[in-house]
This record gives structure tokens, C-alpha cells and sequence, in this order.
């Protein structure tokens, strides 16, 4: 009995390990096509008047801030709200994105041509002082490649 449960072991073993070879193989087809089809994020931190290579034919540039937030030490009848004013630049020209996340009408997310920009973080966070200069804005946007349009 023993001599037959070691042959069936030696037997066995190569037809287990075949197995999971072919497993393995159909689990690595298998990431690199869902790879393929999952977005891909990079994130860029621009001030303006800057510009960033996203594909090899898009780049994304900073035009302006709008920051009408109210100044520290100022009276306000509103708050006011900081937007970004971006073109985004290929063979086919510019198109304008904005982002924001408290325009009203505004939103801090945009998808143009399956590329969604996502406002992650500003500075400087809150308004300058009322007789301060102006600040060096700068503005960290996520960039998703492969996105669909929303």
C-alpha cells in the first residue's frame, strides 16, 4: 500500500504543478487585459502660466486663478470662491476646463476626451490678508487617462 500511495504521489505531483502553471498563465492574461482598461492617474502641481505634457499629444496649462474669495480683514456680503482656468492643448486646438470645488455652477472634477481633471488641492487654502500682495497660487490637479466622459 505504501508503494502505491508514493507512485500515485510522483504521478500526481507533475499533473498539480502543470495545473497551476496554466492557472498562473490565465491569471496574468488576465491582469494584463484588465491593466489595459483600468484609468491611470498622475498628479501635477501647476502654478499659472504653467504647463505639463499629459499624453503625447495633450498638454494641460494653467491660464489664471480667479480668486474672489474675501480677504482677511475685509467686509464682505459674500464669501467669493477661487477657480481654475485651464486649456487643454492638442492638434485639434484648446479647449477650456475649469475647476473648482465652491463656484457656484462649478464643479471640481471635469472629463474632456477621456481625460477627467480632479481639483485635489490648492494654495494657498485660505484668502490673503486685504493689503497683502498677491499670492503665488499654486494648484495640485489629478489627471485620469482612460476615464469615461460623466
Amino acid at each position: 500500500m505504501s508503494y502505491l500511495h508514493h507512485s500515485c504521489r510522483r504521478l500526481l505531483f507533475p499533473i498539480f504543478i502543470a495545473c497551476l502553471a496554466v492557472l498562473a498563465g490565465c491569471g496574468a492574461a488576465g491582469s494584463a487585459g484588465d491593466a489595459e482598461n483600468t484609468p491611470r492617474s498622475v498628479t501635477h502641481v501647476l502654478s499659472p502660466g504653467e504647463q505639463v505634457a499629459i499624453t503625447a499629444t495633450d498638454t494641460l496649462k494653467l491660464e489664471r486663478v480667479n480668486d474672489s474669495r474675501c480677504r482677511k480683514g475685509a467686509v464682505c456680503v459674500w464669501k467669493g470662491y477661487v477657480s481654475y482656468s485651464f486649456s487643454l492643448l492638442n492638434s485639434a486646438g484648446a479647449t477650456d476646463v475649469v475647476l473648482s470645488d465652491s463656484m457656484p455652477g462649478g464643479a471640481s472634477s471635469v472629463t474632456v476626451n477621456h481625460l477627467t481633471f480632479t481639483l485635489l488641492d490648492v494654495d494657498p487654502a485660505t484668502p490673503p490678508a486685504l493689503n497683502a500682495a498677491e499670492p503665488t497660487y499654486r494648484v495640485k490637479v489629478k489627471i485620469t487617462q482612460g476615464a469615461l466622459p460623466r
